[in-house]
């Protein structure tokens, strides 16, 4: 298996990233392209030894403060395209990268496509919950506005996703809205109440923001604009509530006693609630298994990223997203004519 590994564009130096990707071909027994400036990454790799790798000279940087669509059209020579392209191309099964978000999602739309039936992708993200289990909340991002059959997809997307890569048997899926009650939220999230209800036999209602990170649900579909802010405010009420509590502790010559007896619990915290554990986000619904790692992810985070890509291959998610799709959409009479590959 071939997974190619942007190494420019996020936060962090290229050295980290390639880190990341050195440990992924030790620990999972696969061949890491490294797309990037070739100078650079030749320098790094000569630290390793007996490596399954090869490198994609890109010497272009897609910067984050860039607009996606033109860097996306008009930098063909970036890691970014360069990496996209290889999967295009046959030449690797997966592309992982930490760089602009709409960047890689505009790239993978122009280079890869969408999976036959899939109106819009979208990008999902592993939230903990306080039950212990990771939430899946899609769309976070991609796109500002959705229709009801969008939702449906995500939805489907999403159910497919926990079962092949988290192992979740039946997963649990709800609809994002201003209260759990059936009547609830505008005219979009009505029918969008319907179509989830009369297609997924696992559909468990509406959740409201509150609520999602209590857990009880595996998959929560929204448009990706009300999904960017309730991450971004989720994220922000993490940052601050470690603030607080460093705050009070530095305030508290008995809490800074008690300190080490709380040090294995707040270890456990943080390995909880931090995004490296998990790898990154997937693009669902592009005609290729897209990985869309943190901005600012270190070595351990872009080993894991690989290791979803990875995992993503090997259990066929892009075929099966696109089977059962069609499936829901042929049933509620709104498949298109042909069928998935």
């Amino acid at each position: 298996m071939r997974i190619v590994l942007d190494t420019q564009g996020g936060d962090r130096p290229p050295a980290e990233l390639i880190a990341g990707g050195v440990a992924a071909i030790r620990e999972y027994n696969i061949e890491v392209i490294f797309a990037g400036d070739q100078a650079l990454i030749e320098r790094e790799l000569d630290r390793y030894r007996d490596l399954r790798c090869s490198i994609i000279d890109a010497p272009e940087i897609v910067r984050m403060d860039e607009s996606p669509i033109e860097a996306a059209r008009k930098k063909k020579n970036s890691s970014l395209v360069q990496g996209i392209r290889a999967v295009r191309k046959g030449e690797a099964d997966a592309f992982v990268s930490p760089a602009n978000t709409g960047a890689v999602m505009a790239a993978a739309l122009f280079n890869l496509g969408r999976l036959h039936e899939i109106d819009r992708p979208g990008i999902g993200v592993l939230v903990p919950t306080l039950d212990g289990r990771r939430t899946l909340l899609i769309d976070v991002g991609a796109n500002a506005e959705c229709t009801p059959e969008q939702l449906l997809e995500f939805g489907v997307m999403g159910t497919i996703y926990m079962k092949e890569l988290m192992g979740v048997s039946d997963p649990r899926v709800g609809l994002l809205n201003i209260g759990e009650e059936p009547q609830k939220g505008d005219q979009q999230a009505l029918k969008a109440f319907t179509y989830l209800e009369q297609e997924l036999p696992n559909f468990a209602g509406n959740v409201e923001p509150n609520r999602l990170v209590e857990g009880g649900f595996d998959v929560v579909v929204c448009d990706g604009f009300t999904g960017n802010i309730c991450l971004k405010a989720y994220e922000g009420a993490i940052a601050v509530t470690v603030r607080y509590l460093k705050r009070h502790i530095d305030r508290s010559l008995l809490a800074k006693f008690g300190l080490p007896f709380l040090w294995p619990s707040l270890k456990r915290l943080k390995q909880e609630i931090s995004a490296a554990q998990y790898g990154g986000a997937p693009l669902l619904g592009v005609r290729g298994v897209v990985i869309i790692a943190h901005g600012n992810s270190n070595a351990v985070a872009i080993q894991n990223a690989i290791r979803v890509a990875k995992e993503a291959v090997e259990h066929d998610l892009i075929g099966k997203i696109e089977r059962g799709v069609h499936e829901s959409l042929v049933h509620l009479g709104l498949a298109v004519e042909g069928s998935p590959a």
